[in-house]
């Protein structure tokens, strides 16, 4: 009797999870149409950051503004090595004819220079790095307010990094359109150099 029993209640259960797959089956077919009525897909767009700011007129001013001022710097800076190098040779030049304590302190003098010009090429260099970084958050700050812009005025709700997506249809791009506002808005930054 026990076996009839178990019989019984395995095919009560086959029954009952046959109307649940029923049941849920159709919910599947029927719940999706009606949530597509009330909800839409989000709509997105890609963006290639690193082309915009490889292309925009403001970055390719900025690194040339850039180099510009790197080159004057190494043109002052290789001056002065020049100097330097020419006072190295006279002082041992003169080291026959210099007492110990005089040759010492003009040796001390030349060490102290090498040291500042050091130090100056450090802080030069930082000047640089600052300003570029500054310049070049300029202009992401622009290109986010252009891409916000453009999510507002299409009604996409996400913008995704070309850089994070593997393929892409051009449709869903907004690369170019991005590039040619922010030509438009910002196609300089100044570069200012603070002094250290």
């Amino acid at each position: 009797m026990k076996h009839f029993s178990r019989f019984a209640y395995i095919s009560r259960l086959m029954a009952a999870g046959s109307i649940l797959f029923v049941a849920l089956a159709m919910q599947s077919v029927f719940i999706p149409q009606a949530a597509a009525q009330t909800a839409s897909a989000p709509r997105f767009a890609i963006l290639d950051v690193k082309r915009v700011l490889r292309d925009s007129l403001a970055a390719k001013g900025l690194n040339n503004e850039i180099e510009k001022l790197r080159n004057v710097y190494q043109t002052e800076l290789r001056k002065q090595e020049e100097d330097l190098r020419s006072a190295d040779q006279e002082l041992s030049r003169q080291r026959t004819i210099l007492s110990s304590e005089v040759f010492a302190q003009k040796r001390q003098e030349l060490e102290r220079r090498v040291a500042t010009l050091q130090r100056d090429v450090q802080v030069r260099k930082r000047a640089l790095d600052i300003s570029f970084a500054k310049g070049l958050s300029q202009i992401q700050a622009e290109m986010a307010k252009i891409a916000a812009k453009i999510a507002e005025d299409k009604g996409l709700d996400l913008i995704f990094s070309k850089a994070t997506v593997v393929i892409v249809k051009p449709e869903f791009e907004i690369t170019t359109e991005v590039s040619k506002r922010l030509n438009k808005r910002l196609p300089a930054v100044a570069v200012e150099i603070t002094k250290q």
